[in-house]
This record gives structure tokens, C-alpha cells and sequence, in this order.
């Protein structure tokens, strides 16, 4: 089967949507013809350059639209099933491609249509409580059990809690256009653990050019560019991340983590994951201040820090992409 998958990355919108669906084209590409579509900017070039080039590492094949034509010569596009991993649709975009592929899927998050389509995936916790409008025959893959994991975070040994903190990550995603990543280093720079700071392949250069020079003036402070994030994961005892696809991942290595909401899409996940006693939600990056970030660090001593890893490796078992190729490779339309 060719399948077509069509998501963006990049310095305004994040890297979240190449991330998840790089995973699950792996997975389709064992038995299939996988390639992305991806909108270009003739006036920025750079504006989903970061997206394209990661796109590309993975070695998938990337047909580029403009974006001011993009429905349109997307319609001129030869495949049986598009996979559909974007914010920028609405309703008349489900309608038209519906009737120009013959499968048609959409990676969710947000729950803002009526849902046009086939097969309708949201991996998120808080997804089988919505009421999605969808048609009688779509199926429904919703919640952690459609969770796509990089093949490194499945099967995961369970994790040994040190009786103290030493080393903290810090992630806030692919890029991060409000330098939630230069706020935390200021905060936290003088405390005393080892700071792992992540430095994602959208960042601003002008965020990326302070954060590597504060860490030359602290020695606690340790910059990755594009990181092995598994091997950074296990080298920490907790992580201060955004509430985004990568706490997801940290769930799965067991590192208790303080999230911080960072988009509209991330704040139930926030909420949900708190309630289980999975993270500590920080709350809205805009309200963050150096004395709430202080204080939950020193709060998580030894037995909570065991109980937010256990609750977290509860919720994911790591075959999520399996369980949707399955469905999607079966699938008869």
C-alpha cells in the first residue's frame, strides 16, 4: 500500500508532529510504501526547514507544497492512504480528501471537528473521554494503548531511585519561540545538581547563543544538541518538561517529572497525568517562578519520587504503533 503522511515541524509549531509520526512510519514501512507531504514557505524558507530535514534523517521521501496552494496539489497526490498529523485543517479539508483518498486518517489531540475520516487516533490519557463527532463506520484508536513510542523507550527495565536528586533534565520540545529553556536556566542556575538542558533543532539562535554561554560560566549547567534523549533520560533523576509527547516517554523510563503546560493541547494531559500522581503540573510557563520551581524539587524526596515512577510505568506497555499498523494495514475500505 502507499501510504502518504502529511505533517509539518518547525520553529513556530514544534517538532511534536514529525516526532510521533516518524515512529509510526517506521512501523508501516515494513510492509509499505511510506513518503511525507510537507508545506514550504517561498518567503521563509526556514519556517518548516527543521521539520523536512528530520524527515529526511529518517530516510523517508518528502514531497513539498506551498503552502498558499497546498489543497490543492496535495489532491494531485498518487497514494491509498493519507495520514493526516496537523492542526492547520478544518472540517472541508476531512470532506476533500476523503473523497480523493481511499483511506483516510487523522492524528488527534485537540477534539475541534466533526471527523471526516476512517480511522481517528489520539494517544493521549484523556482521550477516550471525549466525545468525538465522528462517522458510524470510524474506528476509534484512543488513548495510551495507541501510545507511539520510539523503539527505545519500550521494554524498559524499571528504574533504581537514588536517595538524592543530582542530575535534572530540563525539555521544553523541538523548538520554544517563548525561551521557556533560557527562564529555567536563569531560575536554576545556582542551585546545586547537574542540569541536563535539552536544546531542540528549532530553537531561536539568538536562545541558543545565551544558554551557551551561561553554560560556560557553570560548570552545572550541560548543553545537548541533538541528543540521544533515551541516554539523557537515564542519566537523570527527574525532569522539568513540557506536558508535550516527551512526558510520555519519560513515563516509560520511570523519571519523575514537574510538567509545565506550554500549549492549549497540553493542558488536559497536565491535569490528567497530575491527578494520577504520574508528574507535579506546574502549571502555564507564563506563571512559573523560581520559588515554586525550588520548592517541588526539594519536595520530591525518595517515596514520592518511587511512586510517580511506578504509577507512570503502569500506564504503558509500549506496543501503541503496533496495535495502529495492525489496524491500518488490515484495514478494508
Amino acid at each position: 500500500m502507499k501510504i502518504a503522511i502529511r505533517a509539518d515541524g518547525g520553529l513556530q509549531i514544534g517538532m511534536g508532529h514529525i516526532m510521533r509520526t516518524l515512529v509510526l512510519a517506521k512501523e508501516l514501512a515494513k510492509t509499505n510504501d511510506v513518503f511525507y507531504i510537507c508545506r514550504i514557505n517561498n518567503k521563509k524558507m526556514e519556517k518548516y526547514a527543521s521539520g523536512i530535514k528530520k524527515i529526511k534523517e529518517y530516510g523517508f521521501n518528502v514531497i513539498t507544497i506551498s503552502e498558499e496552494i497546498f489543497i490543492e496539489e496535495l489532491c494531485k497526490i498518487k497514494a491509498d492512504c493519507l495520514i493526516t498529523d496537523s492542526y492547520n485543517v478544518d472540517e472541508q479539508y476531512f470532506y476533500i480528501i476523503k473523497k480523493k483518498f481511499k483511506i483516510t486518517i487523522y492524528i488527534d489531540d485537540m477534539n475541534l471537528h466533526y471527523f471526516n475520516v476512517d480511522i481517528l487516533i489520539n494517544q493521549n490519557i484523556n482521550a477516550e473521554k471525549l466525545q468525538y463527532k465522528v462517522n458510524k463506520d470510524t474506528k476509534l484508536l484512543l488513548g495510551l494503548d495507541y501510545l507511539m513510542l520510539r523503539d527505545e523507550f519500550r521494554n524498559i527495565s524499571k528504574p533504581i531511585n537514588k536517595p538524592k536528586i543530582k542530575d535534572i533534565m530540563i525539555t521544553i520540545g523541538g523548538s520554544d519561540n517563548n525561551s521557556i529553556t533560557n527562564k529555567l536556566c536563569e531560575y536554576i542556575k545556582d542551585l546545586d545538581f547537574k542540569f541536563h538542558i535539552i536544546i531542540g533543532p528549532s530553537f531561536k539562535d539568538d536562545s541558543i547563543k545565551k544558554l551557551v554561554t551561561l553554560s560556560k560560566e557553570k560548570k552545572s549547567i550541560k548543553l545537548y544538541f541533538n541528543a540521544n534523549m533515551f541516554l539523557v533520560m537515564k542519566k537523570c533523576d527527574i525532569a522539568i518538561s513540557a506536558c508535550g509527547s516527551t512526558l510520555y516517554e519519560l513515563m516509560a523510563c520511570g523519571i519523575p517529572t514537574l510538567g509545565i503546560i506550554v500549549a492549549d493541547n497540553q493542558q488536559l494531559i497536565a491535569v490528567n497525568l497530575h491527578n494520577n500522581k504520574v508528574i507535579y503540573n506546574l502549571g502555564w510557563y507564563k506563571n512559573l517562578n523560581k520559588e515554586k520551581i525550588y520548592d517541588k524539587i526539594n519536595d520530591l524526596n525518595i517515596n514520592k519520587r518511587n511512586l510517580m515512577s511506578n504509577y507512570g510505568r503502569t500506564f504503558i506497555d509500549g506496543k501503541g504503533v503496533y496495535r495502529i499498523a495492525k489496524v491500518i494495514n488490515e484495514y478494508k475500505r
